[in-house]
């Protein structure tokens, strides 16, 4: 009985698929070589239609498929192998199947080469519901043989074409670890089935590179390692981190040796976990992720059909691994690291078999938050005789180089724009706004105000004293801009890119918050003036682009512009329902654009991008609580909720159970490159709105199974890319990927899994973090938006605390809020659900909160921003209609609460807070 996720992305997809249009890579692509097809492959009641021709396997799909979908990139061969050998003393030799002739049976293709030395034999063969693919390795000389590299590139479709229907071409999701790797290719609809390579029981894989092969036109193709000892050892010499253990083989003269994969089609992910515990790998699942703060513990589920048998642990005294009752067919174990960086975990099996699961540990997320706020606002240029006084800026923490508009350092050419403005410059104010509306401090207002003033106001922005008030210049930056010899668009009228406004929206939104809940802390302007930007900022992001150069904002999602639906709430609450209503007519028409005209939701900058579902999720989210105003129905709203978050979870690491892969999203190349971006938790930020606050009738329970894979999913992405944040204790000398204090609080703009390449600043790259921060605070802001903590009764893991620690203490249920936000609450137990949200205050970050198991009781201490305030707001939000009594100290209010519907209170009175179910 397929799951209701797997008919959610089933039925998704066919929507998914009808709106999809035509996707490509930013690069120009070679024309690749035609698909030839002379021969095929055939075997009674096979599921595989494989295409071949006289040099190998050049086709490869799926029978009665519903799609146009050829797996195999046109122009390359699959299951091909490169091996690389040596005697004692002698340098590698290659030796290519690619250079042998097939020979061919009703079912089967076998490539054989030979040099001498080495006999290399590649066999695919049609069995049952299966391809399976043998390879084999003969020493034919009189000395030991080393193979140093079994190499197995895997020419997929992978490529997006402008022109071509999406459903051409499929996405790769990868986990290269050991004898429980996994590959599976799947289309941008979601549609099953997926194409899955598993490795046999003595198998594995240990290392990928991307290379360029020769004789392909392809720039470059994925090639996964069996051994790789010797490319290893290469990229190492040049400064690579490649972690994973690395092997060779030594065959004695006379010695044969076999490995086995098979390739298979599975239906959905739930297919694609069995599948993989059925073949002996390892099918993980934890909470809350593999990026782990030090203050939390994770909960570990494994399931196979080969028991796991020891966990070995890279830093064995600074790990804590205590095995638990085995749980729904999983072995369950509860974790927590004390190292900070990279900690590896080895999964041992029968027969040798090993797994690598790799961890991230940080600092707690509080801890977190403070010092990349701290830091921005330490490196702010502060030199009034400068056009750039004010500018929050690039660190390169590798040479611990502050960047400016006088020393660009080594970004080059069109893309010198990271420093100043679009999405990289804007995002650290964006983020240091809202993290100050969390967490004020007195020094980082101040310099949020000097950046408006000095750098924004007038300059990057134009003021109310210009035409086409409140527009925002764009690269190379404003002063340029506004010099340029060109009145028009390319140069005095540069502020036509709708990308930029949401983050001086975020910037100013976040110092009105500021200024309405703690003014105690000094700021240049009134709450009003700054709610007045952005309010502004938020209608020239719907009206300038399209005045100047007719781009219009309605059609493509962006970062941060979630604010705007609270930014239209504040616009109410402050009483000028003019300007609420004028923006909410902007936004409704864009929710309406979605929900009703099925645009391309990888649609952005790029033709296939994954930056838009934070956006999308907003959208849905404003469809689904007041269809009426937004003016959609309520079936159309929840049909484009469906289809936007299948698109999400499609470029989304879920199978992949490392912490650069896990959460994070995927652009074209999968998890080859760039990950752990700036939508890995903006992105997460949609999974969990969408798990918690999904549409369903008013007699009908979410499914736990659903709600808590989502959970799992959401929170591992919120706290995924705090990876890439360096800090650390005087201990750990500051930070795992730039030690050193001054680098205390950097940030990098992304993760490169890859031994060696390039990012897209065109900077040649190690496997590990960026030394630019880039766009990074997007993401962190997507993470304060995300934060809470959530204790849910999860079918597999039992029951768990997302963002926190609980404890049992008789019939009340302790929780601890380790969020970092310490403001949002979910309760998903069995028999209770309920959403808290304290407006103007925090939970106190020692005491508990204390909850009765049945959700009838709530009793905490909060920690207002403000510490003798008059009255204490409360947002509430329960599944199951009532009545309930709120208390602090004598003070007592009630509230009636419909089913599903949000409500705010007021609390007047100091001391604990208590709310009670009484109807």
């Amino acid at each position: 009985m397929p799951s209701r996720r797997t008919l959610l992305l089933t039925s998704a997809a066919a929507s998914l698929a009808s709106s999809l249009r035509a996707a490509a890579v930013p690069r120009a692509e070679p024309e690749p070589r035609p698909r030839t097809v002379t021969r095929a492959l055939a075997a009674a009641g096979t599921p595989f239609v494989i295409g071949c021709d006289s040099t190998g396997v050049t086709s490869l799909r799926y029978r009665g498929d519903r799609f146009d979908t050829d797996y195999v990139s046109a122009g390359s061969l699959l299951g091909q192998v490169i091996a690389r050998h040596r005697t004692a003393g002698g340098t590698w030799q290659p030796l290519d199947s690619r250079t042998g002739t097939p020979a061919y049976t009703a079912d089967t293709l076998e490539t054989r080469v030979a040099d001498g030395l080495l006999a290399l034999t590649s066999r695919l063969r049609l069995v049952g519901q299966e391809m399976l693919w043998s390879i084999e390795l003969e020493n034919h000389g009189a000395e030991p043989l080393e193979i140093g590299d079994l190499i197995l590139p895997l020419p997929m479709h992978t490529r997006f074409v402008g022109g071509r229907p999406s459903t051409e071409s499929v996405l790769k999701h990868s986990f290269v670890s050991g004898h429980g790797s996994h590959l599976f290719w799947m289309r941008s609809n979601s549609a099953g089935p997926y194409l899955m390579l598993l490795p046999d029981a003595d198998t594995h894989l240990e290392y990928w590179e991307r290379r360029r092969l020769e004789g392909e036109k392809a720039p470059d193709s994925y090639c996964a390692f069996v051994h790789a000892a010797a490319s290893a050892a290469e990229t190492r010499a040049t400064g690579t981190n490649w972690r994973q253990p690395v092997s060779a083989l030594t065959l004695r003269p006379g010695e044969r040796r076999a490995h086995g994969f098979r390739f298979r089609w599975v239906a959905d992910y739930a297919a694609a976990r069995a599948a993989i515990a059925e073949t002996g790998g390892v099918d993980v699942e934890i909470a809350p992720g593999m990026t782990l703060p030090t203050d939390l513990e994770a909960i570990l589920a494994l399931r196979s059909s080969s028991p796991v048998t020891r966990i070995e642990a890279e830093f064995p005294e600074h790990t804590r691994i205590e095995p638990l009752p085995d749980r729904a067919g999983r072995q369950l174990y509860r974790l927590a690291f004390r190292k900070l960086g990279e900690n590896r975990l080895t999964l041992h099996q029968p027969g040798g078999r090993v797994t690598h699961l790799e961890f991230f540990a940080t600092e707690p997320q509080e801890t977190l938050i403070a010092k990349r706020g701290a830091f921005i606002a330490r490196h702010q240029h502060r030199d009034p005789a400068k056009w750039y006084d004010g500018l929050f800026g690039e660190w390169a923490s590798d040479t611990g180089t502050l960047l400016g508009p006088d020393n660009y350092d080594r970004i080059k050419g069109w893309r010198i724009y990271e420093v100043t403005c679009d999405d990289p410059g804007l995002s650290k104010p964006a983020f240091l706004a809202l993290k100050n509306a969390e967490h004020p401090v007195v020094a980082e207002v101040a310099a949020l105000d000097r950046y408006v003033d000095r750098f924004v106001w007038g300059g990057l922005q134009r003021s109310d004293r210009e035409k086409n008030t409140y527009g925002i210049y764009g690269i190379p930056d404003w002063k340029t801009n506004r010099e340029s010899a060109d009145p028009g668009p390319k140069g005095r009228d540069h502020i036509w890119r709708p990308y930029d406004y949401p983050h001086l929206i975020a910037l100013y939104f976040g110092m009105y918050r500021v200024a309405r809940d703690h003014p105690h802390i000094a700021t240049k302007l009134d709450a009003d003036t700054y709610l007045r930007r952005a309010h502004g900022t938020a209608l020239g992001m719907f009206t300038i682009p399209m005045r100047v150069t007719g781009w219009s904002a309605y059609g493509t999602g962006f970062y941060n512009e979630c604010e705007i639906p609270a930014l239209i709430e504040a616009l109410a609450a402050r009483g000028w329902t003019r300007e609420a209503a004028e923006l909410q007519s902007h936004w409704a028409r864009k929710v309406r654009h979605f929900v009703q005209e099925s645009p391309d939701l990888f649609g952005s900058e790029y033709p296939f991008d994954s930056t838009g579902f934070e956006s999308t999720q907003a959208l849905a989210r404003s469809a689904l609580d007041d269809p009426a105003a937004m003016g959609v129905t309520r079936d159309q709203a929840r049909a484009f909720a469906e289809k936007q978050i299948a698109a999400n979870l499609f470029c989304r690491g879920w199978l992949e159970p490392a912490y650069y892969t896990l959460g994070s999203d995927y652009r074209a190349q999968g998890a080859d490159s760039y990950t752990l971006t700036y939508m890995a938790q903006m992105g997460g930020w949609a999974v969990l709105d969408h798990a918690l606050h999904g549409d369903h009738a008013p007699d009908q329970r979410p499914d736990p199974a659903e709600l808590n894979a989502l959970l799992r999913l959401g929170y591992a992405s919120q706290l995924s890319a705090w990876a890439i944040l360096n800090t650390g204790t005087p201990a750990s000398d500051y930070g795992y990927w730039f030690p050193g204090e001054a680098n205390d609080g950097a940030a990098a703009g992304g993760f490169e899994p890859a031994p060696r390449g390039e990012t897209w600043l065109d900077q040649p790259h190690h496997r590990g973090a960026w030394y630019y921060a880039c766009e990074a605070d997007l993401g962190f802001c997507g993470a304060l938006r995300a934060a809470r903590t959530t204790l849910a009764d999860d079918p597999i893991l039992g029951r768990i605390c997302h963002g926190g620690t609980w404890t049992q203490q008789g019939s009340e249920i302790a929780v601890i809020p380790r969020d970092g936000v310490r403001r949002r609450l979910s309760v998903r137990l069995a028999d209770a659900s309920l959403d808290l949200e304290l407006r103007n205050a925090r939970f106190a970050s020692a005491t508990p909160i204390r909850l009765e198991e049945t959700g009838d009781g709530i009793r905490f201490t909060p920690e207002r921003f403000i510490p003798h305030a008059p009255k204490l707001r409360l947002r509430l939000r329960a599944e199951a209609a009532g009545d309930y009594a709120l208390h602090a100290g004598a003070a007592e209010t009630h509230l009636r609460l419909q089913a599903g519907k949000p409500a705010e209170v007021e609390l007047a009175g100091t001391g604990d807070v208590v709310i009670r179910r009484i109807g």
